[in-house]
């Protein structure tokens, strides 16, 4: 890709950051930015979720009474 190739994307992604500025407040712009990390962070919560829950039924089949 060329030099003038990347300026000309970098223009274009200026001006749409400026025009979604217009319309749209600093905390939204912030939950957007921020919307890749929440995603990835309840990712990792549901995993933990599902090792404890997996854990606790081991423990619980290993103390049934046979």
């Amino acid at each position: 890709m060329g030099v003038e190739d990347k300026d000309f994307i970098m223009r274009q992604i200026k001006q749409l950051g400026e025009g979604i500025g217009t319309f749209l407040g600093k905390e939204d712009v912030d939950k957007i930015l921020s919307f890749g990390q929440d995603a990835k962070k309840e990712v990792e919560d549901s995993s933990i979720d599902k090792s404890v829950n997996t854990d606790h039924e081991n423990k619980k089949s290993e103390t049934k009474p046979k």
